[in-house]
């Protein structure tokens, strides 16, 4: 298929105009970085990386107005000038703000919701109606409804996004156990703006990362002592190099493995190489885990910087994503744990307990699952279509992530990894099910059963219990009855009835 890329707002509505007098396929794609794909279709895309200007900045009102193809990362500079900075980052900058908004992404922290929740206007570019302006004053219900939209009613050009002065962040980290969790968790909750958890299976750690608001001045970019980087990484490498020693020297050769190197890999690097060896094998994960854990306690600390900064972090190398999102009450009320038998850490809120009932099931099917468990908080969004969608402002959402890596091009050993992957996205689902709440993907990262009908009927169900289906599927023939800005993946997740 043929993807377009307009330069000027005439020229985009010209587009979206003969594709719906022509039936041409045309699917809204942003950066393209969702790891399951769900903005592609191999018929005909629009991508609007030409249109990536900002428009205005009200210094009053601390709103901005944007065209959807800017990059995260391009905003941030080209707001630096006004003082003004997005409310809340995800772990990248490079997604394309149309393709951020549309999907949901989030940021993490208990008083702070979805980016999609900061859309206080936008421009859709519709097959059926042209140029709709939505604003939020004049028509907000039906704003919420298409903010995240998953490309399914147009092509988003602009977006008026309300910022927030620009500031610095005090990031500190610190590992924990599961225990310690437990017992501090809804006052780190409260007292933190940001907070994730990085749980790492097989292991009684759990890393912390906080964020909050300083004046002090930034301490990015200072030099780190090679002999302290050197203690953090020095369990990772050791094992590392005492791999390399013990591996046959042609497949060692074959991995692209180097003793002689070892020393100048960073952390991520380190894991990267490490799970080559057999990253199905759960007795070397454990082994790989427990020298992360290592690392972990090792790297203990504060650092200070601008939030667009503080709050990316490292997410290794290719890997396999899986995250939900479920409600956990709010923060004055948490939601109290679904009560299971032999629950390894006994919890007093729902977020920890989904967590701590997964690690459990990891160990107890003896699954290769490697470090982290990502958990993150977010406040509740407006967005009928979000994930954290919620009509109480003073729901608190958690979002829960897994990971396989790929850290290998061999086909077979990849096919492998991504069936394992697939089991453990059934525990996830498994243990989810168990809540009354049940859990929901982040739309980035949504699989479904494709070519199995029971499967896919069930997913259908599951997806209808969470969302306004015939809201979201009558807008879509309202602005796109002829159906050319969805995909395989939005038709099979929504249906349209004839």
């Amino acid at each position: 298929g043929t993807l377009y890329q307009p330069e000027t707002l005439e020229e985009l509505e010209a587009l979206v105009r003969h594709c719906n007098e022509h039936g041409i396929r045309l699917r809204p794609v942003g950066a393209g970085i969702s790891p399951n794909g769900i903005a592609f279709s191999d018929a005909g895309m629009v991508n609007l990386s030409k249109m990536n200007a900002l428009l205005w900045v009200d210094m009053k009102t601390m709103q901005v107005r944007v065209q959807a193809g800017m990059r995260v990362s391009e905003l941030v500079d080209a707001l630096k000038p006004y003082g003004l900075t997005l409310m809340n980052y995800a772990s990248i900058k490079e997604q394309e703000i149309g393709g951020f908004v549309q999907a949901g992404a989030h940021g993490t922290g208990a008083y702070i919701p979805p980016l999609d929740d900061t859309v206080v206007s936008l421009k859709l570019v519709t097959p059926a109606r042209g140029v709709i302006d939505i604003h939020r004053n004049t028509q907000g219900q039906l704003l919420d409804a298409v903010k995240v939209g998953l490309g399914a009613f147009g092509v988003v050009a602009e977006l008026t996004l309300q910022c927030v002065k620009q500031h610095n962040l005090e990031e500190c980290t610190f590992t924990a156990s599961r225990e310690d969790i437990v017992k501090n968790h809804a006052e780190w909750l409260r007292k933190n703006k940001h907070i994730r958890y990085m749980w790492i299976p097989y292991t009684d750690k759990v890393v912390v990362v906080t964020n909050n608001p300083t004046d002090k001045a930034s301490t990015l970019g200072e030099a780190s002592d090679d002999e302290e980087e050197g203690l953090r990484t020095r369990p990772l490498r050791h094992l590392l190099k005492t791999s390399i020693d013990n591996i046959d020297p042609r497949r060692r050769e074959k991995l692209g493995l180097d003793a002689d190197l070892v020393d100048s890999l960073n952390f991520a690097e380190c894991r990267d190489w490490l799970l080559k060896f057999d990253t199905l094998n759960t007795d070397h994960v454990k082994k790989i885990n427990r020298a992360e854990a290592e690392f972990w306690a090792n790297s203990h600390g504060r650092v200070v910087g601008d939030s667009s900064e503080m709050l990316q972090f490292e997410c290794g190398g290719e890997q396999l994503v899986f995250e939900v999102a479920f409600p956990t009450g709010s923060l004055a009320k948490p939601t109290a744990p679904v009560p299971r038998k032999g629950r390894s850490t006994p919890a007093t809120s729902q977020d920890v307990a989904f967590v701590i009932d997964l690690l459990d099931e990891i160990e107890k099917q003896n699954l290769p699952a490697p470090s982290p468990i990502e958990q993150r908080w977010t406040s509740a969004s407006k967005s009928r279509m979000s994930p954290a969608g919620s009509s109480r402002p003073s729901d608190v959402f958690s979002w829960v992530g897994v990971i396989m890596y790929l850290p290998v091009s061999d086909p077979e050993i990849r096919k492998g990894i991504q069936d394992r992957f697939h089991d453990y996205k059934e525990i996830v689902r498994k243990v989810g099910a168990r809540m009354p709440c049940d859990v929901y993907p982040h739309w980035g990262k949504i699989e479904l059963p494709m070519g199995n009908e029971e499967a896919l009927r069930a997913d259908q169900k599951w997806l209808a219990r969470r969302y306004p289906v015939p809201l979201f599927n009558a807008l879509r023939k309202e602005f796109d009855p002829k159906n050319i800005c969805s995909n395989e993946v939005v038709n099979a997740a929504f249906p349209l009835e004839d």
